[in-house]
């Protein structure tokens, strides 16, 4: 039976704080940093527990962590832990304080990088449940596959938190969540063919925008994989420019919206001269995920 069928049949008070939550909350998009924080904090609470627990302590979790200010949690000492492990107000769960400390560094760490967290999440749009789970495995503290997979759906970047029947499906769709957003279709072939004029043109600024932020460049033929905008830009500078290598298209197969394999020749200051080379593209929302660069002896 689906959450929007089972409230009706529930008793009060939690029929009105389950109520509350359905129509007003659960799966409508987040934009604020913060209430996403939040948000994952109280999922994180409610592992082993009920959600009418949480719900019931909302207002207390909420003040207990300075209104889920993610810069106020990261900044918590010893003392702070002692605070919310003696809150009767909370969930006193030593592994989840913890976790609320640690996944705000956390976030502070992406917001850094990326902007915010939400354009994090905007980032890794669209995965799989199971890729989602694997990701926040890797990122967060206790983040296991039920927590990962409610903070999604309740947050409208998975389907599933209201039944299509259900009126609020309706007021769901109209807030615009994520998880109806489609992949980005490109060009493949000009995209590539900007990508080559780029490198030829020595255009470090360029060239990167083509890569998303976490990309991977791996290239066994200098022995290494470069990771992220600061190793594309290495790999870029060092065997590109260093070498005033130049890319002609030999031949484009192109798999899928999502797959290319290019052949090239190179020119360059190098003792041949004049090689062969391939690159495997990985792309995913409109740029270069992982990319395997190699030479034809």
């Amino acid at each position: 039976m689906s959450y929007c069928n089972y409230i009706p049949m529930m008793k009060e008070p939690g029929r009105s704080l389950h109520q509350n939550y359905h129509d007003q909350h659960y799966g409508f998009p987040i934009h604020d940093d913060n209430e996403l924080f939040g948000r994952l904090l109280m999922e994180i609470n409610q592992a082993g527990l009920s959600w009418e627990i949480i719900l019931k302590k909302e207002k207390n979790i909420r003040q207990a962590y300075d209104n889920f200010n993610i810069e106020k949690v990261a900044s918590y000492t010893d003392k702070d832990r002692e605070r919310l492990l003696s809150d009767p107000g909370i969930i006193r769960n030593k592994l989840k304080v913890n976790a609320a400390i640690e996944n705000a560094k956390f976030i502070l760490a992406i917001q850094k990088e990326y902007g915010s967290f939400e354009k994090w999440m905007e980032h890794h749009h669209p995965k799989s449940k199971e890729e989602w789970v694997k990701l926040f495995k890797k990122t967060f503290r206790f983040t296991g596959g039920e927590i990962v997979n409610e903070f999604l759906m309740s947050i409208g970047y998975l389907p599933g938190a209201h039944s299509q029947t259900c009126p609020i499906y309706q007021e769901v769709l109209k807030a615009k969540p994520i998880f109806l957003k489609k992949l980005e279709h490109i060009n493949i072939q000009k995209f590539i063919s900007d990508w080559i004029v780029a490198s030829n043109a020595f255009d470090t600024e360029k060239y990167l925008d083509f890569y998303l932020p976490d990309a991977v460049l791996d290239d066994p033929s200098v022995g290494r994989k470069f990771s992220g905008h600061k190793g594309v830009k290495e790999y870029f500078e060092s065997y590109f420019i260093g070498y005033n290598t130049h890319t002609i298209q030999v031949n484009l197969a192109i798999a899928d919206e999502e797959n290319a394999h290019l052949e090239v020749e190179f020119t360059g200051d190098f003792p041949e001269g004049k090689i062969g080379g391939t690159f495997d593209f990985k792309i995913r929302n409109g740029k270069i995920a992982f990319v395997k660069a190699d030479l034809i002896h």
